[in-house]
């Protein structure tokens, strides 16, 4: 049963599923692929197809299993908040990679494992902030349907 008048398609019972929480970490995962296969690609040539490998399980997982949430899920990251997170991966990214780059000028071992510690940050960062991207959103979502009720 859809409500009357609404411009949206939201169904008037129940209140909407958030994406589970393995999903963040495989997108945190993909967001840190490039940095983790740049890391370990001379030692373990198959790392290298990390990245590609994530980006076929993301569009896998896109047009079976979150078929059903798309609509959902692309609301929430056309959101602010998802527009300010990706500002913040890029800022804290480049930070990362500058601060890093000044460290390791100082302290030579440290620079063999500079794309280990941006990826690592950024799997981090990426899987907390979309994960609360999503918490606050539907947050909202969720309690504006119950006042309606």
């Amino acid at each position: 049963m859809r409500e009357a008048g609404s411009r949206g398609t939201r169904p008037v019972e129940g209140t909407i599923e958030g994406l589970p929480g393995w999903y963040f970490v495989l997108v945190g995962l993909l967001v840190a692929s490039n940095d983790l296969s740049r890391q370990f690609s001379d030692r373990y040539g198959w790392v290298a197809l990390l990245p590609l490998v994530l980006v076929a399980v993301h569009l896998t997982l896109w047009f079976t299993l979150l078929s059903r949430r798309r609509r959902y899920l692309r609301s929430v990251w056309r959101s602010k908040q998802a527009l300010a997170l990706v500002a913040v991966l890029f800022t804290v990214r480049l930070l990362l990679q500058f601060g890093l780059a000044k460290l390791t000028d100082e302290a030579a071992p440290l620079h063999s494992y500079t794309h280990l510690v941006i990826g690592l940050v950024m799997l981090v960062v990426t899987t907390v902030g979309a994960w609360f991207d999503q918490w606050l959103v539907l947050r909202v979502v969720n309690r504006d349907a119950d006042r309606r009720r």
